[in-house]
């Protein structure tokens, strides 16, 4: 049990070193009409934004398959072990199925955008911003919001793991009195 506890701690440390949100996606926030400048610009860059886009995609898909890899590895090797021994005991705790059944919740939905925002990606990168960089900024605008979506989701399973170990404290306390 405490070798365990050990590793979810290395995890968590690992989580916060490696941050979703932070490689830029060469957009403004808000999808205004974008200038003459900044369209020849696209036209120009056309290659290099493209480039550029595949290396962000390289990487979050390196990232997905991380996050991916902890969040099984803490719910099927962490928590749903934990809950089912704490019920065979007869000690078993709300929070504690609470929290397994959001982060599963969770996890499904944060797979579920990565597909979305995967896709727009794809498609965006596939899309030649030289002849048409009104609607390939268009599309890049959308994607980005994809992408937040996705960082949003990863901040809400680091979230709940982090509150996992919490939980398992106050777990750990009341077993000892």
């Amino acid at each position: 049990m405490k070798n365990k506890f050990t590793i979810i701690l290395l995890l968590f440390s690992f989580v916060n070193v490696v941050n979703f949100t932070t490689i830029p996606t060469f957009a403004e926030e808000k999808p205004t009409p974008i200038s003459e400048e900044k369209r020849g610009l696209i036209s120009q860059n056309c290659g290099t934004i493209r480039q550029s886009l595949k290396n962000l995609q390289r990487a979050d898909s390196r990232a997905r398959t991380y996050f991916g890899a902890i969040y099984e590895t803490v719910s099927s090797k962490y928590i749903t072990p934990l809950n089912l021994r704490l019920v065979k005991n007869n000690l078993s705790s709300n929070s504690l199925i609470s929290l397994q059944t959001n982060i599963a919740d969770t996890r499904t939905k944060f797979s579920s955008d990565f597909i979305d925002y995967s896709k727009s990606l794809e498609e965006l990168i596939s899309f030649d911003c030289r002849l048409n960089p009104d609607e390939f900024y268009s599309k890049l605008v959308t994607t980005r919001k994809k992408r937040e979506t996705v960082a949003s989701d990863v901040k809400k399973l680091n979230d709940l793991l982090i509150s996992s170990v919490k939980i398992v404290e106050q777990i750990k306390e009341k077993t000892n009195d």
